[in-house]
């Protein structure tokens, strides 16, 4: 369902989906490195607000340990929203 909501972001270029692995590509205006600054705002902004996702250049991946609690999962994927309005 997650997928299918955050795929029509107008942030977002392309989603994947591999088991419980969920990808999501955002937009950039150029080409965006492994360490690039858009990378190091994501981080920071996931850590700070208390999910721990590790962004790959403009590609945030999601890989919730199979003991992840709905809600878990749910904060998860809001955080990650609110993180496409500040790139």
């Amino acid at each position: 369902a997650f997928q299918k909501h955050i795929e029509s972001h107008p942030k977002v270029t392309a989603t994947r989906v591999l088991g419980v692995i969920f990808a999501l590509e955002i937009k950039t205006e150029s080409y965006a490195s492994y360490y690039g600054t858009l990378r190091n705002k994501l981080y920071d902004f996931f850590i700070d607000n208390g999910v721990i996702l590790r962004p790959v250049g403009n590609i945030v991946y999601i890989l919730p340990p199979y003991i992840i609690t709905d809600e878990q999962l749910q904060k998860v994927y809001q955080v990650v929203e609110k993180a496409l309005e500040i790139v």
